[in-house]
């Protein structure tokens, strides 16, 4: 109204354009570039809203045929024509509804880091609750003749959830037998854990599946099924930070396993010798940080909660036993361990408070969410689309595992793998 009466235009923004009305009634830009050697369109270009559909087609126009190009591309080719007030805000919106863009930025949603579970915070009996994983393949060599035969093992990991201890055991290959052996090992050393976590891999389910249907054989299940409470808990497949705990003890021992073996073959013998040191060295690491006084030489490791004192440790002189009855040896031993879960307690504990990372949550995925699921072996153009079934949220509220629709059924993918397109 204010450009049909000649009036002055009375918002700062277009006042700054120096808008006028050609003859065909078109709003269009003065500028300051009257003289230019340009084409009048590009000197004189026409106005539009940011919130009009002419100027989304323009950028998505734009956008396709410069090869999915940036903001910047896309508002210069459309200023040879047209002005377009908060001209980024609509490229930045053409590039986010773009399926081919989003694949290549593949912007997921990263949720608050979750609470500690019950396992890793509660006083429990050493490996009662216990983390799974492999290690490997490490070469070795059947003899210790010149030319022998190699071939190659794995180590599996078992972790303590509550005390951090770390059991090694030597596995010959990845089959279900192969760990059924091992897992036999374990709990015949450390005896039988309540819960057992670990990751999806093949070997873990073919064990857990052949463990199932052991126990509900209606022939031995009235025997002694009902007093083995031993549960199996299996992270969501593709999501190894679920298990961050053993991942974490994986990692140390690879790094003092490759220190000591360099690039030398041992035998078998040789090789449990040396897993068996790096077992003894893992559960002699503090638990916390040593103190700053000098005085304090002790620190709380996980070969207390095992023998009393680190593996590694210098043995201290014996007190012969006629000094004491056998009710105090007793009291004594009783003593030193509720004073080992005490320190547990203290000092270890206050330790977890911290978030290291994933400190601000984004928004909560929902029923009907549109989403990309990232695939680590795949280019981004072949990740499959998904649709939100169902969500799991924690006790926080926080989802972070959903349950997605595909071409190939119904699959659980934690939210860190996902991309989300657009809402219900």
């Amino acid at each position: 109204m204010e450009l049909d009466g000649g009036r002055r235009v009375s918002s700062r923004l277009y006042a700054r354009l120096a808008l006028f009305i050609d003859s065909l009634g078109l709003i269009r830009v003065g500028g300051r570039i009257k003289h230019a050697s340009l084409d009048t369109n590009q000197k004189h270009p026409l106005l539009l809203s940011s919130q009009s559909h002419l100027a989304l087609l323009l950028f998505r126009y734009w956008h396709i045929v410069g090869c999915h190009s940036g903001p910047k591309f896309m508002m210069n080719m459309v200023a040879r024509q047209f002005w377009i007030i908060s001209a980024r805000k609509v490229a930045r919106r053409v590039i986010k509804e773009c399926v081919k863009c989003v694949r290549f930025a593949a912007v997921n949603p990263q949720p608050m880091m979750a609470q500690l579970p019950a396992v890793r915070v509660q006083a429990s009996r050493p490996f009662s609750n216990v983390g799974i994983d492999y290690a490997g393949a490490f070469a070795m060599k059947e003899q210790r003749l010149r030319k022998s035969r190699e071939y190659k093992v794995y180590v599996a990991v078992f972790v303590c959830m509550t005390t951090k201890a770390v059991h090694l055991e030597v596995v010959s290959d990845l089959s279900t037998p192969a760990f059924l052996a091992t897992l036999d090992r374990f709990v015949s050393r450390r005896g039988l854990p309540s819960q057992i976590y670990s990751d999806y891999g093949t070997n873990f389910v073919g064990v857990d599946r052949m463990l199932r249907q052991f126990v509900n054989n209606p022939d031995i299940r009235n025997n002694w099924s009902a007093s083995i409470p031993c549960m199996w808990n299996f992270n969501p497949p593709n999501a190894p930070h679920f298990g961050g705990l053993w991942e974490a003890a994986v990692k140390s021992m690879k790094a003092l396993l490759y220190r000591t073996m360099g690039s030398h073959l041992f035998t078998l013998e040789e090789f449990v010798t040396i897993i068996t040191r790096v077992e003894a060295v893992l559960n002699s690491r503090p638990l916390t940080p040593m103190s700053d006084d000098p005085n304090d030489t002790t620190c709380l490791t996980p070969g207390h909660f095992l023998i009393g004192q680190p593996l590694l440790a210098p043995p201290e002189e014996l007190v012969p036993e006629t000094q004491r009855t056998i009710t105090q040896r007793w009291k004594l031993l009783k003593q030193c361990h509720q004073a080992f879960w005490k320190r547990w307690t203290v000092e270890y504990l206050n330790c977890l408070q911290i978030r290291s990372r994933w400190t601000r949550g984004d928004r909560n995925l929902k029923v009907g969410d549109l989403v990309i699921i990232k695939e680590d072996h795949a280019p981004p153009l072949r990740w499959h689309l998904g649709c939100v079934e169902k969500v799991f949220p924690g006790d926080d509220g926080v989802v972070r595992v959903v349950q997605l629709k595909t071409i190939n059924g119904w699959i659980n993918r934690p939210v860190v793998k996902l991309v989300p397109l657009l809402s219900s």
